[in-house]
Formats: C-alpha cells, sequence, structure tokens
C-alpha cells in the first residue's frame, strides 16, 4: 500500500504513541569467555561460511542487508552496534542538502525579477553605441535571446520580444526542456568551430533535489542556461554582447532602487562562501569594471581597447573545461577567455578530472573517484590506480593537492573526509592498518565526495573532456578515530554560521503560498478529489511525499471509505487556496500561524544537536581507543544514536519508525568529448557493515551502516528518481572491482530494504 494510503487510513494510530523495540537478548552483553561465539551470531544472520571465514580473517565485511534509511540499523539490533563515520556524514548531508534547498527556493524566486530588470535595461544599454550597427543589432540579439530564454524557461511572460527573437527564444525552450541534443549549434549562436563545437542540452536536465518540484525544475533549466551560453573575448558580437549585459547591472541602472543593488549583486555569488570562486568571468565582472560608461564607437575599434583591457587586468582564466570544444594552447589552460551571465563554481575535484584527462598532458580518457582519494592522502588509492603512465598519473594528482586546501566550506569538507584516509591512531586496533579497512575507508569517503556533489549538482561546474581526436546494555563500538569527529564538528560549526549568514534559517513564507497553490493545482489536475483512491494510486513518489510534506498535521484521519478521501482532498483544496490568499494578501491568522510554524521546519536547532553528537563521538572514540570503559550515560547515549541522527535527519518524534526509501543520489560528474557518455557517482540504500571488533575478553561482532559508492558510465545523465528504478532493475551497474574484496558472497546488489 502507498505511504499516502497508509497515512490517510491510519485513524487507528496515535502520532503520540511511543513504541518500544527490545534486544533480542535481553540487553545483556554478551560474555565471550562463557557463551559468546561470533561464529554463531554470523550464522544467525546469514552468514555463509565462506563469509565467516573472511570475515575472521579481515574483521570487516559488507553485506547485502539493505535498509531505508542509514538510522535504521541502530534503532533496533540483537547485537552491538558499531557507529561508522558513513552515518555521520549522511545525517551532515541532508541536513546540508535540506538547507541549501530553502537557499535555492528563495533564489528561484529572485531569478525572475533580477532577468526582468536586466531585460528592461538592454532596451537602452547600446544606445551610446556608434559606427556599425548592424554589429550593435546582432550583439543585443544575441543578448535577448539569451535573456529571454532564461525568463520562459522560468514560466515568466512578463516580456514581449519582436517576433524573430520570440521564435529563437521558443525554439530553444523546446530544445533545454527536451534535454535530448547532445550536441548542437543553433545558427544564432555561431557556426561550430575548435573554441565552440557545440551545446550539450542534456545539461539542462534537472538533476538531484531541483527534481522535486516544478519551480525547481524551472530554475535549475534558467540557471544552467545561464552558465552553459560562453561570450568570448576574442569575438566581437559575443564581447559587446556581454558588455550590454554588464551595462545592465551597473551603479547607474540601481539609481531608482539603491536597496536593489547589493540583493542582485550578492545573487551571483551567493555560494562563493560554500563552494569557493565561480570558474568562469561572470557579467558582474563587466558591470564592475568596464560597463558602466558604455560608449563605443566601432569603425574606430574600441573595442580592440576593451578587449585588451580586460585581458590585461583579469588573470585568474578557467581551470575547467564544460563545453564540446577542441583545447586550447596551454597548460592548465581550459579555454580561451570567455564570459558568462551566471558562472558555475570551480572545486578542486572538477579540475583534478579536468587535468587528469587532458588529452594534450594525459593517457586516459576517464577520470576515477580514486583519483580525489590519492589527491586527499589514501596509500591504497594511488597503489590501485591505473593509467598507461602511472607515474605521471600520480604526479598530475601531486600537482593538484594545494586545489583542495582552498577557503571554502567544501574543501573543509574534503579535510573530513582526508582524516578516514590518514593512517589509524597509534593505539588503534591492528585491523585498522589493513587493507580491507582501507578499502572501506576509500568507499566513505566518496560515498560523502557523491553525496556533496549531489546538492550541488547545479552551482558545481561539470567536467567535460576535450574533443581530439558485561551485563547490563549492549556494549557498542564507535569507528575508532578521533580526528575525523573533530573535523566534522568544527565542520558542522561553520557551516551552521555560513547557513545563517545567507538566510537559510529564515521562515519563507512566500514558499509556502506557492507550494499551497501547487497543492491545490496537483488536487485538480490528478482528480483526487473526484475519484479518491483510484486517483491516489496513480500519484508518483515524489507527488506522494509532497502532498504528505505540505499536507502535515492537517489531514484528518479517515477510513478507507472512497467518498470520505474525495471530501477530504476537496476541503484540503479549498484550504491550501485560501490559505495562499491568506498569505499572500498578510492576513494571516492564529490556526494558519500555527500551521506555519508546524510546517517549517527549524533547522538551526538541529545543527547545534549535530555539532554536540559530534562533540561527544570524538570524546567517547578517544575513550575507546584507550580502553576506558564507557559510564552508564555514555552507554544510554549510544544506545539512542539511532533516534539522535533521525532527528536530525527531520524524522522527529517516532516517524523514524517508517522513513522513506529515499536514500539513493546520484549524480554526473564528467562526460567525454562526445557527449554520449557520463561519468556517474553515486550512493545506494545504506547495507550493513559487520565489524569484529576487540575487546579484553575476545572479539565481539557488531553492526553498523554504511553509504555503497557507485561509479559507472551511463548514456544518459540519471536523477535519483532514475537512478533507484536502475538499482532495482536487472541492469543495476556492479560495485566497483577495488570495494569487492569486504563484500559478503552475495555483493550489494539488488535489495528489499529491511521494513
Amino acid at each position: 500500500m502507498k505511504a499516502l494510503q497508509v497515512l490517510i487510513a491510519a485513524c487507528v494510530l496515535s502520532l503520540a504513541c511511543t513504541i518500544h523495540i527490545s534486544a533480542e537478548n535481553n540487553g545483556k552483553s554478551p560474555e565471550p569467555e562463557k557463551e559468546y561465539r561470533w561464529e554463531e551470531v554470523a550464522r544467525k544472520r546469514h552468514f555463509s561460511e565462506k563469509d565467516i571465514a573472511h570475515f575472521g580473517k579481515h574483521k570487516v565485511l559488507i553485506t547485502n542487508e539493505a535498509f531505508k534509511q542509514v538510522f535504521d540499523p541502530y534503532i533496533e539490533s540483537g547485537i552491538p552496534f558499531f557507529i561508522t563515520s558513513d552515518s555521520l556524514l549522511n545525517a551532515y548531508h541532508v541536513l546540508y542538502e535540506e538547507s541549501i534547498l530553502k537557499l535555492e527556493t528563495a533564489n528561484a524566486r529572485k531569478l525572475p525579477e533580477i532577468l526582468r530588470f536586466i531585460w528592461k535595461n538592454l532596451q537602452t544599454a547600446d544606445k551610446d553605441i556608434k559606427g556599425n550597427e548592424k554589429l550593435a543589432a546582432a550583439a543585443k540579439t544575441r543578448a535577448q535571446v539569451i535573456i529571454g530564454t532564461a525568463l520562459k524557461l522560468l514560466g515568466d511572460e512578463s516580456i514581449k520580444p519582436d517576433k524573430e527573437i520570440a521564435a529563437l527564444i521558443e525554439g530553444e525552450v523546446k530544445r533545454v526542456v527536451e534535454a535530448k541534443e547532445t550536441m548542437l549549434m543553433p545558427a544564432w549562436l555561431g557556426k561550430p568551430d575548435r573554441t565552440f563545437i557545440g551545446l550539450d542540452y542534456n545539461r539542462f536536465k534537472p538533476r538531484g533535489f531541483y527534481a522535486r518540484s516544478e519551480r525547481l525544475q524551472r530554475y535549475f533549466r534558467a540557471i544552467s542556461w545561464l552558465q552553459a551560453i560562453p561570450f568570448r573575448v576574442d569575438r566581437d558580437e559575443e564581447l559587446l554582447a556581454a558588455l550590454l549585459l554588464g551595462n545592465c547591472l551597473t551603479y547607474g541602472r540601481f539609481d531608482d532602487c539603491p536597496e536593489k543593488r547589493q540583493e542582485y549583486w550578492w545573487f551571483f555569488h551567493c555560494f562563493s562562501m560554500f563552494i569557493g570562486d565561480g570558474d568562469d568571468w561572470d557579467i558582474l565582472k563587466l558591470a564592475r569594471n568596464w560597463s558602466t560608461n558604455l560608449k563605443l564607437s566601432l569603425h574606430r575599434d574600441k573595442l580592440a581597447g576593451v578587449r585588451k583591457n580586460i585581458l590585461g587586468t583579469i588573470k585568474d582564466s578557467p581551470q575547467i573545461n564544460d563545453q564540446l570544444r577542441f583545447p586550447p594552447a596551454g597548460r592548465f589552460r581550459a579555454s580561451e577567455p570567455n564570459f558568462r551571465i551566471i558562472s558555475a563554481y570551480r572545486t578542486p575535484d572538477a579540475i583534478l578530472f579536468h587535468r587528469t584527462t587532458d588529452l594534450r598532458d594525459a593517457s586516459r580518457s576517464w577520470p576515477s573517484g580514486l583519483d580525489v582519494c590519492a589527491a586527499l592522502g589514501s596509500s591504497y588509492a594511488r597503489n590501485i590506480l591505473t593509467a598507461e603512465d602511472k607515474k605521471k598519473l600520480l604526479a598530475q594528482i601531486d600537482e593538484c593537492k594545494p586545489l583542495f586546501k582552498r577557503a571554502s566550506l567544501y574543501s573543509e569538507y574534503l579535510h573530513c573526509l582526508k582524516a578516514l584516509l590518514d593512517e589509524p591512531e597509534p593505539d588503534a586496533p591492528k585491523f585498522l592498518s589493513g587493507e580491507p579497512w582501507k578499502i572501506k575507508s576509500c568507499q566513505t569517503a566518496l560515498a560523502g565526495w557523491a553525496q556533496m556533489r549531489h546538492t550541488w549538482a547545479l552551482q558545481a561546474k561539470q567536467t567535460v573532456r576535450y574533443s581530439g581526436g558485561k551485563e547490563g546494555m549492549l556494549p557498542s563500538f564507535i569507528e575508532p578515530d578521533p580526528e575525523f569527529f573533530a573535523r566534522m564538528g568544527a565542520l558542522v560549526k561553520k557551516t551552521e554560521s555560513i547557513l545563517k549568514k545567507a538566510g537559510a534559517f529564515e521562515t519563507d513564507v512566500e514558499s509556502l503560498a506557492e507550494d499551497l497553490r501547487w497543492l491545490a493545482k496537483l488536487i485538480k489536475e490528478k482528480g483526487l478529489a473526484t475519484k479518491g483512491w483510484e486517483a491516489v494510486e496513480k500519484l508518483s513518489d515524489s507527488e506522494e511525499a509532497r502532498i504528505i510534506e505540505l499536507s502535515g498535521m492537517r489531514i484528518d484521519w479517515l477510513s478507507g471509505d472512497n467518498n470520505e478521501v474525495k471530501e477530504f482532498f476537496k476541503k484540503l483544496m479549498k484550504d491550501s487556496l485560501q490559505e495562499a490568499d491568506e498569505i499572500e494578501k498578510g492576513e494571516i491568522s492564529p490556526d494558519l500561524e500555527r500551521y506555519i510554524k508546524a510546517r517549517q521546519v527549524d533547522i538551526e536547532p538541529l545543527w547545534r544537536k549535530l555539532a554536540g553528537l559530534c562533540a561527544k563521538l570524538e570524546a567517547l572514540a578517544h575513550k575507546q581507543l584507550r580502553g576506558i570503559p564507557f559510564n552508564e550515560s555514555e552507554q544510554r547515549f549510544l544506545k539512542h544514536y539511532g533516534q539522535n541522527i533521525a532527528g536530525i535527519m527531520l524524522y522527529g518524534g517516532n516517524s523514524y519508525l517508517s522513513p522513506n526509501d529515499d536514500s539513493p543520489r546520484i549524480a554526473d560528474v564528467f562526460s567525454n568529448d562526445t557527449g554520449e557518455e557520463f561519468l556517474q557517482v553515486g550512493v545506494s540504500r545504506p547495507r550493513a557493515i559487520y565489524v569484529l571488533y576487540p575487546t579484553e575478553k575476545g572479539e565481539i561482532l557488531c553492526r553498523g551502516a554504511v553509504m555503497p559508492y557507485y561509479e559507472f558510465r551511463h548514456p544518459h545523465r540519471l536523477t535519483d528518481a532514475e537512478w533507484k528504478k536502475l538499482l532495482d532493475s536487472t541492469d543495476r551497474p556492479k560495485a566497483p572491482e577495488w570495494i569487492k574484496p569486504i563484500l559478503a558472497e552475495k555483493g550489494v546488489g539488488k535489495a528489499k530494504p529491511n521494513d
């Protein structure tokens, strides 16, 4: 039965109920010297004899035992917990992505206004340009097509371009929305050449959390469109078009609305604290430096003087190629100088991939996630990397290491992952120095990196290869890496601080009004109020989840009667429209105010809870390494670890008992020169990891959770929904070969999550 049916039909349940689940051995810890044999526990857990032998030797094994969420194995277990770095990283990512989602939802509302402002000012941006009317008109047309296309992609119908430009805009909108063409050069952009072969329209396919709603899908297409079109400095028409666009955002344009200037300018670089620098020169650079007084006599070639000034002033050229093109001259040079309207952000791993696959200086066509681990210091990754000239590859990776130390939250996150790849603590158990644990650490680091790239599916610049040719409570254990937990604690605190400055914790009632109107529209279009259960059955998982999220505590607990279900949706549609009206008019009643507070998750306290969790785990990891027993309070903390991270992952109350099956995440990070294949990195549903942890009384079998890492090439850029479907099919990709030494006999293939 679908989750929405369960929710609506749940009149027999009380949300306030508390369920207590007892452990299999009634809370008694094993006594290895008398009654405990880990082999017997392993057999009860359906280990094969081959797995038992492998486990006894290597002390670590990842099985096909799957869970919907990473906290599941820490909620109920008849064996000791093993608290993994994977579980903490996944909790961080869920909270982080929800916070960035709030920022991007607000940005999605701001973008149409900014583009309308640019469009309006474009009408007069060319008034002082003399001498070559044909060139000026072509540049203005180019600028209008790009801005007009972005507005149309957002669903904005306010602009009224002339017939010719409107036709060009309609053609681009159609291609962007279809997102099928992998290499096409529209005639209005010019003829293909070695510096710009064509546009990869598949890049405009909404992915990550941007696929959750129509508004975010529109925003994804518009931003990625504005990031994609280059304005090459050595081309008169393109440079002039960029100067016109820059002129639309100069100081003088804000004389009537000075408060808007900072807001609009902030939009262009709003994620620099999170990710780092933009990789391309954007039109804001032009607005601040070269477009203030745009008086050009084109017949005297004053444009050449502007070009020379730009090239002499801007020294930081792009370091990542994201276009279908041939390589430019010069080592580390990604492209000829060009501007974009909005720049995607530069990540160290994207630069790394660019350099280790650059056909001018590399001997391979595809990078590997192991490149990232090697750059972060993993000796295991360095040993197993393959290349025609491995020595040269490792030298290229070493040359990129300083890139991973730049100032940004993204780099600090990678610094946390680096702690997992360093040598273990001197007093750590011996098995942590072995190859199996090094494999596990690489997988954890790459799973974390893949989840981070998933969050920045839109804002991080993609890489394209050039064309070229004792009795009491159960004992629990912690992954013994206190340095990792310390770094994570510092990262969490800094993340909270930056998110607060960026406005991620502010109540967003405007967004709620839009969501309520979307809900009413969905109820009407899907016939939920006229067909009842029949229509509910046809809802997609994402639509179903959004209805549950937006309805929240307002759902009446109904029986399964179809007429009652239809009446429920009629009322829900009416109430949603009424409440949206009240919000937009500023007429918020006490009941609606209570609903807003209930619906708007207060994320800020969850970040503080996560920081406290990191600090506690750091302290306990130190105690564990030094053989100091945990006291009763610490044992209780470990016993409730699952509930604690569930709450941080937005599963408040008892909702963790029936979590959503939405853990799989996927991101494309690299494409080949034809745009026909894409390197996908992602995680599947959490899997159980078993560890044989040494104690004074013998080895104890304990269980935790890991996020399995996948890396494969695919002919299409995948959404999360497509990735989940692929995982559940017979065509699912295999786990990377290098992970297999720590996998159980059955691997981590298709599996039904534990219910």
